[in-house]
């Protein structure tokens, strides 16, 4: 096993970094934006947004789970907040490898923020192989969608 690091681009917010934190430091606030709808709105709108094959989004304020193609039901919780500025989510006993996710915010102006998703995944060799082009392709797509939503 092998600790696999993967960074998503620096996505730009056009929103004050303050209510993007709120909105996603409650994973509950989450559910709405995967309602398969709402997807294809979004879409609509955004034709560059790349596909993300998301289906059963559940949340607490805490937790969330959901399945995702090709990988399967996956669990996720905050274990940490830096107020405005980092959220650290882990995997739950529904993932098969030990991964932790950092999504983090920065402002550029009062109305503009970045934000950035690390993930670091404990995978054996078989485990990368199959799943870690997907993560890596996965932050991205996560940080874009998030660049596309309206926080406020």
């Amino acid at each position: 096993m092998g600790i696999e690091k993967y960074e998503s681009e620096v996505k730009y917010i056009g929103s004050q970094q303050e209510h993007v934190y709120n909105h996603l430091s409650n994973l509950k606030n989450l559910e709405p934006l995967f309602d398969p709808s709402r997807l294809s709105e979004l879409k609509k709108k955004h034709p560059e947004t790349p596909d993300i094959k998301l289906d059963n989004f559940r949340a607490t304020a805490d937790e969330c789970s959901f399945s995702i193609n090709p990988v399967g039901k996956i669990g996720v919780q905050i274990i940490e907040r830096e107020p405005s500025k980092l959220i650290k989510l882990t995997g739950n006993q529904s993932v098969p490898f030990q991964v932790n996710c950092w999504i983090q915010l920065l402002p550029v102006d009062d109305n503009t923020c970045k934000v950035k998703i690390t993930v670091h995944a404990d995978l054996s060799p078989m485990i990368k192989m199959l799943v870690g082009k997907h993560l890596k392709e996965g932050v991205n797509h996560i940080a874009e969608a998030l660049s596309k939503v309206h926080y406020e």
